[in-house]
């Protein structure tokens, strides 16, 4: 006899398995947000989440249309309460969407299981796009402009989004979102 085991519910963050430069609005449909998604969907293919329900990705980059703490103005089927965000293996790193940049997380990513690694954020999680978001993601390094990076051993509310301020031509990861919809968003 075998056993099912389920994934507990919840929001799964994974990290894209390749690093990227700055130029992240060439790699999808041509929109920096547009982009950013089909890298996620492509990426989760590599990704070690335990979760097979999941059928939705959203992207963790402040863009210039919509903050990462904002995403279900683009995503509105994402729950936003209630549901748990955790690392690829389960481990709760936020009570849940509303609480992932309002409150200090409740383990360091790397803790969750995503790693010891920097990811491309361009901004803050509340503030939405900063003035260093590598030209709004199409600066591969060629025009020199800077880019806000964040880093899995930092689980301070004001700082674990947006840690450093790294040249556009180094590669970071991306942080992605796997989740299943609700009907009509969450909150």
């Amino acid at each position: 006899m075998s056993l099912l085991i389920s994934a507990p519910e919840g929001i799964y963050m994974y990290s894209t398995n390749t690093g990227y430069n700055g130029n992240l609005s060439v790699l999808g449909p041509g929109t920096l947000d547009s982009s950013l998604n089909f890298i996620c969907g492509q990426q989760r293919l590599f990704s070690n989440i335990i979760d097979t329900k999941c059928s939705k990705y959203a992207p963790l980059v402040s863009t210039s249309l919509v903050s990462a703490s904002s995403l279900n103005a683009l995503y509105s089927d994402l729950p936003t309460t209630g549901v748990p965000i955790r690392g690829p293996y389960g481990t709760i790193i936020a009570q849940d969407y509303s609480n992932l940049f309002a409150l200090d997380l409740e383990v360091t990513l790397e803790a969750a299981g995503l790693g010891n690694q920097t990811f491309w954020s361009f901004g803050d999680g509340n503030g939405g796009a900063a003035a260093d978001n590598c030209t709004n993601g199409t600066d591969d390094g060629s025009l020199s402009t800077l880019g806000q990076a964040g880093n899995t051993l930092v689980k301070t509310q004001s700082s674990w989004f947006a840690t450093d301020i790294r040249g556009c031509g180094e590669l970071h990861k991306i942080l992605c979102l796997c989740y299943v919809p609700t009907a009509g968003g969450g909150g």
